[in-house]
């Protein structure tokens, strides 16, 4: 279950997009390495909260 279930998806439009609510550098399908960005970004944010959310 969304956690806003009454706002839709943010999508990627691309870097030239003028809508202020919509991914201008991320697109969750382009593969980078081999993987995709979002499977990338499930790492950083893992990362983030473990070792350096705490300040540390």
């Amino acid at each position: 279950m969304p956690a806003f279930p009454d706002i839709a998806k943010i999508a990627y439009e691309g870097p030239q997009s003028k809508n202020p609510l919509a991914f201008k550098h991320y697109d969750a399908n382009a593969l980078i390495e081999g993987k995709t960005m979002a499977e990338h970004l499930r790492f950083s944010v893992v990362y983030w909260h473990t070792m350096c959310g705490n300040g540390t």
